[in-house]
């Protein structure tokens, strides 16, 4: 069963390049102009010479096909359908999301190991009462990091995020110390809207990096989402630059209308307005996983278009 899965991806794989070099030659990808498709620093497809993003690099929030999966524990044939599509697209790695399931952490792990995936990375519940259970079935399947999708504890004030700061270091503790990694923290637009004045130095400050400046490196990192912080009217690539050391993941979007008055429009990756190709040469050298991220996609063709994306960026 898993050899014809993964003759049956492979397969899959290598006329999707095929197809995708024809809509790229005719400029009919998406709608997107062939020009804007090959911007310098995105190979064409077949994945030319040149260093680019390893495969074990690229990853896929399954929160993209939350549409599929629902909210909470999917059924085992749920599952196994969308994590065959999501191996079919091309990803070795994906990010579990309402983490821990209640469905048996062995029953999970055989099913990623059939399709040939791994579950780098999780958000899900950051309580410390049940901390010790979500970090033990991080563990058992091999985590590196995990997390949540919302920051845990208020960032109302430089104070209270100091303390969330702390809360942070607590988790993120204890979980090295068992075995699944650190504590990643994802962001959305709030973090990066609500400024303070630092008390110590009075320059302005966000609460992001408030929690940057107070968490301890050996515990915590984070997991940058580039379309939400664009939407806050952040400049993606100078955060990187600065911050590239505590940033060890990326959630990596692609979207329009980033900062209108309706709001960001997500689309596939090299569809959009983000500076895709500034954002993942400022992570070279720095990221662990980039995480693609697109919520409720439409299909999980668009997925294999943004994995083929990722996997033929040349720097």
């Amino acid at each position: 069963m898993r050899g014809t899965r993964q003759r049956s991806r492979h397969h899959r794989r290598r006329l999707h390049g095929t197809a995708l070099v024809a809509a790229l030659a005719l400029g009919t990808l998406a709608g997107t102009p062939a020009a804007t498709a090959a911007a310098p620093g995105h190979a064409e497809p077949g994945c030319g010479p040149g260093p680019g993003i390893p495969d074990s690099q690229i990853s896929i929030q399954l929160y993209t096909h939350v549409g599929e999966l629902g909210s909470g524990t999917p059924s085992a044939d749920t599952l196994d359908r969308v994590l065959g599509e999501v191996a079919d697209a091309g990803f070795r790695n994906v990010e579990l999301y309402d983490q821990p399931y209640d469905m048996p952490v062995g029953e999970l792990k055989a099913l990623l190991r059939e399709h040939g995936l791994r579950a780098a990375s999780s958000h899900g519940s950051t309580d410390w009462e049940t901390w010790p259970q979500t970090v033990a079935y991080a563990k058992a399947l091999g985590q590196r990091y995990v997390g949540s999708g919302s920051i845990p504890g208020s960032t109302a004030t430089y104070e209270d995020a100091v303390g969330t700061a702390a809360y942070l270091d607590r988790l993120g503790e204890y979980s090295r110390h068992h075995g699944a990694g650190k504590m990643l923290v994802h962001n959305h637009t709030d973090v990066f809207e609500r400024t303070f004045t630092h008390p110590d130095t009075g320059e302005t400050v966000t609460a992001w990096e408030a929690l940057v400046e107070n968490t301890n490196p050996r515990y915590v990192t984070f997991e940058l989402d580039v379309g939400w912080a664009a939407e806050a009217g952040i400049d993606v690539v100078d955060l990187i630059e600065e911050h590239g050391d505590r940033i060890e993941l990326l959630h990596v979007k692609d979207a329009v209308n980033i900062g209108s008055e309706e709001g960001l429009t997500q689309v596939g990756l090299g569809d959009g307005e983000m500076d895709l190709t500034g954002i993942l040469g400022a992570a070279r050298g720095e990221v662990r996983y980039y995480t693609y991220e697109w919520d409720w996609a439409p299909s999980f063709e668009s997925s294999a278009r943004s994995f083929d994306y990722l996997d033929c960026f040349r720097y």
